[in-house]
């Protein structure tokens, strides 16, 4: 059943009448979170020059999600209609096709609609989730004002093309400047890169975004955070004004993580000693408690073999006191992954160290 026919809130309706239409790859439209070199107009996070000798399977299939892109703009069209192309569709039990899939739209700061694809993708079986899928979904304001617009992409799937179309007529210009132009930069697991917000926006590195007026890059790759050396080196590289380091899940034992962790960290350290790091240990601890504080020490030992060494720009946030007050039972959907809450506590705990560093 097609409950849009019941509930017309959950109906996805617009028109193109009287619409123009518009690349986002074009100016004025601003696109935040991405890797590209001048000639290319593909939506990914990392070069693919880095993906030619990486030895790390899963960063090669998700570097390419578009977790943490952006477009901003600002118009006073009281239509805005998206248009996407997906190359394949992702899909996972516990998290919903709106943040997987789905493109959020917030307009002067507020958070307005999801623009998604039709709700009974999935019905049509596996064997089309690999064939190309096109859709467009569109919002209406209640009156002509201009406003500045922001759409975070998909968390979970790629992005190979997305068209913007406004009222003929509407203005359209470039929105204003972060204000904290250089990115702050977030290295983790399948939590840093949104797994399983409700849709793009609630993940935690976007809330802070929107909080701090500040620009960022998602590098969380979801099972595929193993503390490879290369992306280290990758990321010293980087022009940031914060490296958030959630290196904690995706470590498959504890003596890996032993053995990668101040690595890692030093590592990015030798190119980049007057950057702030955060580090961030995991949060749902009282899965096996015993071996996840084994873990969180670990991770503090970094931090502390830092601060011994003198470094004042290294900050430790221990996950373990993330949920505290929300109450840990209520902040995820698998007694791992985030919720909605698990991920507004976590920009709670993460934005309000970053707030202090950035002023």
């Amino acid at each position: 059943m097609d409950i849009s026919k019941i509930d017309k809130n959950f109906a996805n309706t617009f028109s193109f009448e009287g619409l123009k239409t518009y690349n986002v790859n074009q100016a004025p439209f601003q696109l935040y979170g991405l890797c590209r070199e001048p000639d290319e107009q593909d939506f990914k996070r990392l070069p693919h020059k880095l993906m030619e000798t990486l030895d790390a399977p899963g960063v090669k299939t998700l570097y390419t999600h578009t977790s943490g892109i952006r477009v901003r703009f600002r118009t006073d069209s009281t239509r805005i209609v998206l248009s996407a192309v997906l190359p394949n569709l992702h899909s996972m039990s516990h998290m919903p096709l709106a943040g997987s899939m789905g493109f959020d739209l917030y307009a002067d700061g507020a958070y307005c609609n999801i623009l998604h694809p039709e709700p009974n993708i999935l019905a049509k079986g596996e064997e089309s989730w690999n064939e190309v899928h096109t859709f467009s979904s569109g919002y209406t304001f209640r009156e002509k004002k201009e406003r500045e617009i922001l759409i975070h992409f998909p968390l979970y799937n790629r992005v190979s093309e997305v068209y913007i179309s406004l009222e003929e007529g509407a203005s359209l210009r470039s929105a204003g400047e972060y204000k904290i132009k250089k990115p702050i930069v977030y290295y983790g697991s399948s939590i840093t890169q949104g797994g399983c917000a409700s849709h793009p926006g609630n993940s935690y590195c976007a809330m802070i975004s929107r909080r701090l007026d500040a620009d960022f890059m998602n590098l969380g790759f979801s099972g595929s955070c193993r503390g490879e050396i290369e992306l280290a080196e990758y990321m010293a590289k980087l022009d940031m004004s914060v490296f958030v380091y959630d290196y904690d899940y995706n470590a498959p034992t504890i003596e890996h993580l032993q053995n990668t962790h101040e690595q890692f960290f030093k590592r990015f350290r030798a190119d980049q000693p007057e950057t702030p790091v955060v580090i961030v240990s995991k949060a749902n601890i009282m899965i096996d408690p015993e071996t996840n504080l084994r873990r969180r020490d670990i991770i503090r030992k970094t931090y502390e073999n830092a601060r011994a060494a003198g470094d004042e720009k290294v900050y430790f946030i221990d996950g373990a006191d993330i949920y505290k007050d929300v109450g840990a039972d209520n902040c995820t959907v698998d007694g791992v992954h985030p919720n909605d809450l698990g991920f507004w506590a976590m920009a709670n705990a993460i934005g309000k160290t970053l707030g202090e560093i950035l002023g």
